[in-house]
């Protein structure tokens, strides 16, 4: 191989690690939980919901597939396995009158891609956590003035298919275009 074509062919490389390739390797990740993991609140909820990155796939067949499962400290199922999915939302209630300890949620889903994600983490509750002492704050005699803040935009994600799909079909092209002159290259090579 010659050095244009080591050349053509780092190129080639470069560009396909360069190209984003987010849309094939996403999961669904839990990305909020209520209550929030490590958390310590006042009282047991009443449902426990779990909030992930994609939606998850709901099969009429397999109704265990998305599943989450709360243990009290000595490890006794708190829930009622009543678990429903919403989109990417997976929630299910807790037996009424729970006890101060803590509590284990372990979940398993399925993203639509059919990538099984499964996970855990804790969270306690402690009834002083709503028990509080007041302390009176102290008071600044002069006026506080109102701060006002520009409203932030909205974050617009409608585009970022298209560009992701420009960006795949561009490195394609410039992919393509370097195998066929390096192969062309090669081919006169071998005459």
């Amino acid at each position: 191989m010659n050095k244009f074509a080591k050349a053509l062919a780092a190129l080639g490389l470069a560009i396909a690690t360069i190209v984003p390739s987010q849309a094939a390797f996403a999961h669904a990740e839990l990305e909020t939980s209520n209550p929030e993991a490590n958390s310590v609140i006042g009282a047991a909820p009443s449902v426990i919901s779990l909030t992930f990155g994609e939606k998850l796939m709901v099969m009429a067949d397999q109704p265990e597939a998305n599943q989450v499962q709360v243990t009290d400290g000595s490890n006794t199922r708190v829930d009622n396995a009543d678990y429903q999915v919403t989109g990417e939302v997976l929630t299910v209630s807790l037996k009424p009158d729970q006890a101060d300890g803590t509590y284990t949620v372990t979940y398993r889903v399925v993203s639509e891609d059919g990538h099984p994600i499964e996970g855990t983490y804790n969270f306690n509750v402690n009834g002083m956590a709503r028990t509080g002492v007041e302390s009176p704050m102290p008071v600044d005699a002069t006026p506080l003035g109102a701060t006002l803040y520009d409203a932030v935009p909205a974050k617009d994600d409608s585009n970022n298919g298209a560009a992701t799909g420009w960006s795949v079909a561009v490195g394609a092209v410039l992919v393509a275009g370097a195998m066929f002159f390096l192969f062309r290259r090669f081919k006169s090579q071998q005459k």
